[in-house]
């Protein structure tokens, strides 16, 4: 009898540890989250006394680790001194503007990336709906803005979802932080779906990849889109994994171009990794997201101040 070759020996202790870290399941049921369909949403009341300047919305796009590169975005406003008055997330999108929105700044959110490993963030359970249940993504969230209800955060943000059996976007503006989020990125097939008033959510990528209609919907005027998944996409590696993800890829950013298109200024940075669930590349997906935002700084400027007339989208990136 022959030997079992060392690829398929590490291959198979991988899934034995797989099976011995995984717990039981848990449900995923948050009735406390209030989700909009796109024309239920409303803008949250200005400030007394605030100025009637536009109102700048960003709407970060949902990729995966591509979500490094919305760090770098958040570096180029930070350093540039414009403030984001609305924002809207899709998956790793939604928990960029829930980060931001909180109230941390770039530096805190940086040092946070960074100490940061992904298994910290997985919680492996044996369920029919999904190998992960989403929950520990949910309570680190929930940590790090300090266990606030999305509504009282200092910036509004909606977090996209979707609703599954319905097949509708929906905005979540009002609940749980790390509860939304969770929603927003609980990738159907893979992740326990979330189960809230009646409805089964699931990936807010699913319909909107990059929230713009629902940014314009919270009340912005102009709205920076960030695109981080529907840009440079690599040649098919040649395997059947491979070419069931490039079809869904393919699928989302066709459905994804019109209202992508919508946005006033496009950020579309160039950036894709080797290894789509790797934290190696981190540093360079933030470079990535820094310079295309910094190149957009002077459109965005220009269309704040009103020093020139909207004349259709521009686009930064690749």
């Amino acid at each position: 009898m022959a030997l079992p070759s060392p690829r398929f020996s590490a291959a198979a202790a991988l899934a034995l540890l797989a099976v011995l870290l995984a717990g039981c399941a848990k449900p995923n049921r948050y009735d406390d989250l209030n989700a909009l369909p796109l024309d239920a949403v409303r803008p949250r009341a200005a400030p007394a006394g605030g100025t009637a300047a536009p109102r700048l919305g960003v709407a970060f796009g949902g990729g995966g680790v591509r979500g490094f590169v919305h760090l770098g975005v958040l570096k180029a406003f930070d350093e540039a001194g414009i403030p984001i008055d609305v924002a809207t997330g899709t998956s790793v999108g939604a928990l960029a503007a829930t980060l931001h929105a909180s109230g941390l700044g770039y530096a805190e959110i940086a040092g946070i990336a960074q100490r940061t490993g992904r298994f910290e963030l997985i919680d492996l359970v044996f369920s029919r709906e999904g190998a992960i249940n989403g929950r520990a993504y949910a309570d680190w969230i929930r940590n790090v803005t300090g266990g606030r209800n999305l509504r009282d955060f200092p910036v509004p943000v909606g977090i996209t979802v979707t609703d599954i059996e319905a097949g509708i976007p929906l905005l979540i503006v009002d609940g749980d932080p790390g509860e939304a989020v969770q929603a927003s990125a609980t990738v159907p097939g893979t992740v326990i779906p979330v189960q809230s008033k009646g409805r089964t959510l699931v990936d807010g990528g699913v319909l909107s990849i990059v929230p713009v209609r629902f940014a314009r919907a919270m009340g912005a005027d102009i709205v920076v889109a960030v695109d981080i998944f529907c840009g440079r996409i690599p040649p098919l590696k040649q395997n059947a994994v491979d070419t069931v993800l490039n079809t869904l890829r393919l699928q989302s950013c066709l459905l994804a171009r019109d209202e992508i298109a919508s946005a006033d200024i496009l950020i579309r940075p160039d950036f894709e990794p080797d290894d789509p669930v790797s934290f190696s590349q981190r540093d360079a997906a933030i470079a990535a997201g820094y310079a295309a935002a910094k190149a957009a700084i002077p459109e965005i400027q220009a269309r704040l101040t009103g020093s020139r007339a909207p004349t259709g989208q521009a686009a930064v990136g690749n």
